[in-house]
């Protein structure tokens, strides 16, 4: 209940200036029901909000820090690029163990990399391997013994720089986004982006637009290469700056 003179002061404020009153603060002490109830809703609700205030700050720096991936750096170095989990380049030839290193390659050595699960690169592995053998395409040790491809031996023919292009295995790449790249810069050459998903496409493109020192080759354009939902379906095109927005 408000005091004679705290009434008497809000009034002759209140005539005084109207727009600008504003009543006094409420300063009755909380009751133990409400400190119990804000202690619950900060045992229930803080440590949520911790974790999901910490990710959202995470996950603006990745995308503030992001770098772009060398389009126009050493022509034709092989890479993986992705619109959100980023990108990596690596050597075609792996030195320590003398054997070939190809896009598939880096599937098959870190699938996690790339959000793929071991059964779905065992699925794929056993379907490239079923290809392989409806071709007649076996495996002869130097005794000539006969070995039929299966998921075993394509993993590890893939591993060894045997089999240098998988579709099935490749695929799950696309699926999630991913994009087999090559930079093409010295020398002349252009930028190569394979995919299924068009967005990442997208995105890649603008990423050259905006890239300094973009496109110094002779024909200035990117060559894209969208992979199909079967074997022997890739459709390639050339792009000019000026169709970036439209591709």
């Amino acid at each position: 209940m408000k005091g004679f003179r705290q009434y008497i002061s809000e009034r002759l404020a209140i005539e005084d200036n109207p727009n600008a009153y504003t009543p006094a603060a409420w300063t009755q002490p909380r009751s133990p029901k409400d400190r119990a109830f804000e202690r619950r809703q900060a045992q229930r609700y803080g440590g949520v909000m911790s974790r999901a205030a910490a990710a959202a700050l995470a996950a603006a720096g990745r995308k503030t820090s992001r770098k772009v991936f060398p389009w126009m750096g050493d022509k034709n170095t092989p890479g993986w690029w992705h619109p959100q989990r980023g990108w990596f380049t690596f050597s075609h030839m792996d030195e320590l163990n003398l054997q070939g290193q190809f896009h598939v390659t880096q599937i098959v050595k870190d699938p996690k990399r790339f959000g793929i699960t071991t059964a779905e690169l065992n699925r794929a592995l056993a379907a490239e391997a079923q290809y392989l053998n409806s071709l007649g395409r076996q495996y002869y040790d130097n005794e000539g013994t006969e070995y039929p491809y299966d998921e075993d031996f394509t993993r590890a023919a893939i591993l060894n720089g045997s089999i240098d292009l998988a579709y099935e295995v490749q695929r799950l790449a696309y699926m999630k986004g991913w994009l087999k790249v090559y930079s093409g810069g010295r020398f002349g050459g252009s930028p190569t982006l394979e995919g299924m998903n068009n967005t990442s496409i997208r995105a890649a493109l603008r990423e050259i637009s905006r890239a300094p020192a973009t496109l110094n080759s002779a024909d200035g354009k990117v060559q894209t290469i969208r992979v199909g939902g079967a074997r022997g379906t890739e459709a390639y095109k050339w792009i000019s700056p000026r169709e970036w927005q439209t591709a």
